[in-house]
C-alpha cells in the first residue's frame, strides 16, 4: 500500500485494461515502455531523476497477460514504493542493462512475442538506440513493433481524476497571468516580467513550470513565440504570455494577450473579433465532431476578413501529460473527438500591431464543452499600465 499515490489502484487497473484491449486488437503480447510520461502514465513514478539522467534506466515492461515489471534504479526504490502500486520492481546499473530486460522479457513469456514500442509518431524511446536494438537482437524470435497509437489513444481520453487535475493546473496558469498583467507595468524587460510571473505561478499552486513565452514588440513576418529577452515593453505594444505549469504530474497551455497602455481602436476591434472566431470553433469541441470541421469552420470566418492564420499548421492540439499533445486540430488530424479530450483552441495572427494570440483549456463532451482555463480569455483586451 503505497502512502502518496497520485491516483487511487483503480485508476491503474482501468489503464491496463484499456491498454489490453488496444493490444488485443492490434495483436501485441506486451510492450516495452521507456519514454517519460509513457512510463508515468503507466506507472505513476514521478521521477526527478528521469527527466535529467540518460544514462540510467527508467522501464515498464507491461505484458498483455500478467503483472507488469518496473526497472529503475536502486535509489528510486524507495519512492517507487511509497507513490506507485506496482509491486514487481527491478534495479539496474547505470549502463549494461540490456540482459535485465531480456530476461524479463523472457520470463513474461515475450521472447517469441509481439512487443510493442515507442517508434512512431510523437514517441520517442526513453534509452539510447543502440541499446534498444542490442535488445531486439538479443531476442531474434521476438518482433518489436510501433505501438504508437496505443499510447496516443490512451492519453488522449482523460479520466474524471485527471481532469480535475488539469482543471487545477489551467486555473492556477490562467489566474497568474492575470495576476502578472496586473502587476507589471511599461520599461520592464522580459525577464523581469518572467519573473513576476513564475513567483505567481509557485504561489498559486504550479509545481515546475513546463514553458513560458513572453512576446512583444514583434513585427508581422517576424515571428510570434519567443523567449524572454531584456527588450523592454513600451506604450503601444501587445503583450503575449503564453505558458503552463505542472500540477500532480498533469500541464496545462494557456495564452492570454495584453495592451501596454489604452489600445488603438482597430487593436481593440480586432482583439473582440478574435474572440468571435475562437468562439465559434470552440463550439464545434464536441463529442463525435472531427479536427477537420473546427478548421474548416474556422478557415470559412476568417477568409470573410480576408485573413489566414498563423502558419503552425493547427489551430488547437491536446493537452495532458503535456502542454502540447495529441490530438492536433489540424486538417490531416483523422480521428472522432471523444469524450475525456482536453484541447486548446487558439487560432491566432500577426498583425501590424503585434503578434496576438487567447488560448484556453476545453473538456470535450456530449454538449457544449467545458472550460477548464477559468477565468478563460476575457472579451475586452486587458491594459498593462504605463509608469
Amino acid at each position: 500500500m503505497p502512502d502518496y499515490p497520485d491516483f487511487p489502484k483503480e485508476e491503474y487497473e482501468q489503464r491496463y485494461a484499456r491498454a489490453r484491449a488496444l493490444m488485443e486488437e492490434r495483436g501485441l503480447d506486451g510492450l516495452l515502455i521507456t519514454e517519460e510520461l509513457n512510463y508515468i502514465y503507466f506507472t505513476g513514478h514521478r521521477s526527478q531523476q528521469n527527466p535529467i539522467d540518460k544514462i540510467r534506466p527508467y522501464i515498464f515492461i507491461f505484458p498483455k497477460d500478467g503483472e507488469g515489471v518496473l526497472i529503475t534504479m536502486p535509489f528510486e526504490v524507495g519512492q517507487v514504493r511509497e507513490t506507485t502500486w506496482v509491486t514487481d520492481v527491478r534495479t539496474g546499473g547505470l549502463t549494461g542493462y540490456t540482459d535485465l530486460v531480456v530476461s524479463i522479457l523472457e520470463e513474461k513469456g515475450l521472447s517469441r512475442g509481439k512487443i510493442g514500442a515507442e517508434l512512431g509518431r510523437e514517441q520517442y524511446l526513453g534509452i539510447n538506440y543502440n541499446t534498444f536494438e542490442d535488445i531486439r537482437m538479443s531476442l531474434q524470435s521476438a518482433t518489436f513493433v510501433d505501438a504508437a497509437l496505443i499510447f496516443l489513444i490512451l492519453r488522449a481520453t482523460k479520466s474524471p481524476a485527471e481532469v480535475e487535475y488539469m482543471r487545477k493546473a489551467a486555473q492556477i496558469t490562467a489566474t497568474s497571468i492575470g495576476q502578472t498583467y496586473e502587476t507589471i507595468h511599461s520599461g520592464m524587460t522580459g525577464i523581469e516580467i518572467s519573473r513576476v510571473l513564475r513567483k505567481f505561478l509557485a504561489e498559486n499552486g504550479g509545481e515546475k513550470v513546463t514553458f513560458m513565452c513572453v512576446t512583444a514588440g514583434l513585427a508581422p513576418g517576424t515571428g510570434m513565440v519567443s523567449v524572454a529577452t531584456e527588450r523592454r515593453i513600451r506604450l503601444g505594444d501587445v503583450l503575449v504570455l503564453d505558458t503552463g505549469v505542472e500540477y500532480r504530474g498533469y500541464a496545462s497551455d494557456v495564452a492570454r494577450s495584453a495592451s501596454v497602455g489604452e489600445p488603438k481602436p482597430e487593436l481593440a476591434e480586432f482583439y473582440k473579433w478574435m474572440g468571435q472566431v475562437r468562439q465559434r470553433c470552440v463550439n464545434l469541441l464536441r463529442a463525435g465532431a472531427r479536427p477537420k470541421d473546427v478548421v474548416l469552420a474556422c478557415r470559412e470566418v476568417i477568409a470573410e476578413r480576408g485573413l489566414e492564420t498563423t502558419g503552425v499548421g493547427r489551430i488547437g492540439h491536446g493537452v495532458g501529460l503535456e502542454s502540447t499533445e495529441y490530438p492536433s486540430l489540424a486538417m490531416e488530424e483523422d480521428i472522432v473527438l471523444q469524450e475525456g479530450h482536453i484541447l486548446t483552441c487558439n487560432p491566432n495572427f500577426v498583425r501590424e500591431f503585434g503578434f496576438i494570440n487567447g488560448e484556453d483549456e476545453w473538456l470535450v463532451t456530449t454538449g457544449a464543452p467545458e472550460p477548464l482555463s477559468t477565468p478563460i480569455t476575457p472579451t475586452e483586451l486587458p491594459i498593462v499600465r504605463v509608469k
